[in-house]
């Protein structure tokens, strides 16, 4: 970013000051023009020595001793000159150098302001904005690049270190736009094409940038870091053979570029064949088998095929090797962390963060270990020290967006979710995550958006599409969900749990015979999956075949009569039959096996409100559920059922009230409420809601319009 500025020095003039002095002042020009700095500096001083009132000795050897990188007196040489002239405007100016080399940034600034307002030029407003620069004052540097070019608008340079100001002030079109004008003026200047290049990637236009890093690389093919940068750029398009091909190129250039072979191992885990990367690492470490960095390598490569043992052995030779890497104990902490060996990752985190206070990722994978063992304010104390440590780590915000929504933080989540995916938009990972808890705070229009635009980042991974099913239907996106089974069953056609899922989207959206149709296959495929027996119970329900629903959700509690869901199917079979004790204890034993399950609270309520001398208890699960889940709509709207089943319908008003106040697009209270107004010969506002929750879906809300609305 510096420029390097050339210190001429000139002859003397006529001085005032005795010959000898002027002799000293000559012969020191003289051998500062062949750089023999120490000697111009001896004769510099004996000038001093005959005449120290005239500045212009202290400024020759001020400028030698800035030669000599001994800042500390060139600066001191330079205020005895102002001190001697005050207007003389090449002392401040280049006081303002040394004190710029010195990192004394603030004197340098003052200085060139001072030199400013003596005789303004444009090197004087590009020292200065460097300066700003270095502080951290990127407003300021650029105001005085563009004041600069006023004087110099074709100078290519200011264009150029303007750019790179906007950069860091995160302007990247502004910066793109600086960096396209100074490539028209100087086209033979690599480094714009490099900078551009990494704008692009700022702003997510991994293709731009590509095209860039070639023609950076075309101009100097000895550019490691064009090579490496390129290769991310086409890692992140998952175009992984030309990011392999790119970051060997890198590795030939500078083997010690920092975290090139990591990079390149993850490449290679991911490109069109998986065995290339264990044959190149392999060669790797016979050809340097006391390598610590091949080992690490090897074992992230085959960490990422899922060979977790082969991984462990080579991280462990990796850190045998050299047992202060951060990096490998890190890498293990996290391999063990997915091994649930706690403990042991744990120990490795811990390490890792004493090795290297500064390693972010190590305070992430520590945040991850104690997450998984519930010290969740711990974690968010880790994570916050990585964001702290690398703000611009699109992974620490996805962590910790995940942190707080464990906490039940929404809204603190989403923030973390939506930064990561201003540092990094084509992180499929990221827009899954934010979709699932946009759906938590019923911003579903948000949530969908959210999934689409992971679908047009990778329509075609499989495992993206599995995790993606699966938040679609816990958001009620069923439609949606099913174009997304359909794709995964034909991807691999022998899997129960994908016809599984398709069954309940096609359940919800009242294909009832096709999803019955899909659970027999999931139970086909898998004759113990308690989901798929239990799934099929609720099709049944559906269809109000009591007696099949209750065998098949039986056969579920067979298989395994320690899992909840099954307990919660059946208790609402038996509501749907008036077996209210019945149903009861089945959401008793659901609490009973799972107290997490938060949803059970307010179910049992409103069974509860069937039952005589129930009503303490039923108001006891109310209060638990809404402590649970307080901006749940459900809960308000079961709480509403079940004080309409007591006659207290201003109460149970109240409470539809308040579930539609929290999500106005939920159908089941409509259609609650529009009972309740039956009930009250409200035929007008029973219709209004009964078309409000047909307007928006609900079968039963048809049904109530052509039923009460004729």
């Amino acid at each position: 970013m510096k420029k390097l500025l050339l210190i001429f020095f000139l002859l003397p003039a006529a001085f005032a000051s005795a010959q000898t002095a002027a002799a000293y002042i000559q012969s020191g020009n003289t051998k500062a023009g062949v750089k023999n700095y120490q000697e111009a500096i001896a004769d510099f001083t004996k000038a001093i020595q005959l005449n120290n009132t005239d500045p212009q000795p202290f400024f020759y050897r001020a400028n030698a001793y800035s030669n000599l990188q001994d800042y500390p007196h060139a600066i001191q040489d330079f205020t005895a000159a102002i001190l001697l002239d005050p207007k003389f405007p090449n002392a401040y100016f280049y006081r303002g150098n040394a004190n710029n080399a010195n990192k004394t940034y603030a004197g340098a600034v003052a200085d060139y302001t001072q030199a400013l307002t003596i005789a303004p030029n444009v090197d004087i407003y590009h020292y200065r904005a460097n300066a700003k620069s270095n502080l951290g004052d990127y407003k300021g540097a650029i105001e005085d690049f563009t004041k600069a070019l006023t004087i110099a608008p074709n100078d290519p340079a200011l264009y150029e270190y303007r750019g790179v100001a906007k950069t860091n002030l995160g302007d990247f079109k502004g910066a793109i736009a600086d960096y396209d004008r100074a490539a028209k003026l100087d086209p033979s200047n690599v480094d714009l094409i490099f900078y551009r290049a990494n704008a692009k990637v700022s702003l997510g236009d991994y293709a731009g940038a590509i095209a860039d890093y070639k023609r950076s690389t075309g101009m100097n093919p000895k550019n490691a870091e064009a090579f490496m940068y390129c290769a991310n750029a086409e890692t992140t398009l998952k175009q992984y053979d030309a990011a392999i091909a790119d970051y060997e190129k890198a590795i030939s250039i500078n083997p010690k570029l920092p975290n090139v072979y990591k990079y390149l191992a993850n490449a290679l885990s991911r490109g069109s064949n998986s065995q290339t990367a264990l044959a190149y690492f392999g060669d790797a470490i016979k050809r340097d088998p006391n390598n610590p960095d091949v080992y690490l390598y090897n074992g992230l490569v085959k960490s990422s095929m899922n060979d977790a043992a082969g991984a462990l052995v080579d991280l462990d030779k990796a850190i045998a090797l050299n047992p202060k890497n951060s990096e490998a104990l890190q890498t293990r902490a996290d391999l063990k962390n997915s091994l649930k060996d706690f403990a042991g990752a744990l120990a490795d985190a811990d390490s890792a963060v004493a090795l290297d206070p500064k390693n972010s990722y190590a305070y992430i994978s520590r945040a991850r270990v104690k997450f998984d063992l519930n010290d969740t304010l711990s974690a968010l104390n880790d994570i916050n020290q990585a964001v702290q440590l690398n703000a611009t780590n699109d992974y620490a915000y996805v962590v910790r967006g995940d942190i707080q929504a464990a906490l039940r933080k929404y809204n603190d989540a989403l923030q973390d979710y939506d930064k990561a995916v201003s540092l990094n938009p084509s992180n499929t990972e990221t827009y899954l995550q934010r979709g699932i808890n946009r759906a938590r705070v019923y911003n579903l229009a948000g949530a969908l958006a959210d999934y689409n635009k992971l679908l047009a980042i990778d329509p075609n991974d499989a495992k993206m599409y599995e995790r993606l099913g699966r938040a679609m239907l816990d958001a009620g996106f069923y439609t949606q969900a099913l174009p997304v089974y359909n794709f995964l069953i034909m991807a691999l056609p022998n899997t129960s749990e994908y016809f599984v899922n398709r069954g309940i989207a096609r359940q919800q959206t009242g294909d009832y015979a096709g999803a019955i149709t899909d659970f027999d296959k999931g139970i086909a495929l898998q004759n113990n999956s308690t989901r798929a027996w239990y799934s099929k119970a609720t099709a049944e329900y559906n269809v109000k075949d009591y007696a099949s629903a209750l065998k098949d959700v039986n056969s579920a509690i067979h298989i395994n009569e320690m899992e909840d869901e099954p307990y919660f199917v059946r208790a609402g079979i038996r509501m749907a039959m008036h077996d209210y004790r019945g149903a009861f204890t089945d959401y008793s034993t659901a609490v009973y096996i799972n107290i997490k399950n938060d949803k059970i609270f307010a179910y049992r309520g409103y069974v509860e409100s069937f039952l005589p001398g129930f009503t303490d208890r039923m108001n006891a699960d109310f209060a638990e559920a809404i402590k649970r889940e307080p901006n749940s709509p459900v809960v308000y709207d079961l709480r509403g059922q079940a004080k309409a089943n007591l006659k207290d319908a201003t109460g149970a008003l109240q409470d539809y009230a308040r579930a539609l106040k929290l999500y106005p697009q939920y159908a089941p209270t409509y259609l609650h409420r529009g009972l309740l107004k039956t009930d009250q010969r409200d035929k007008a506002g029973a219709c209004m809601d009964f078309n409000k929750a047909a307007a928006l879906g609900s079968a039963d809300g048809i049904q109530a319009v052509n039923k009460y609305c004729k």
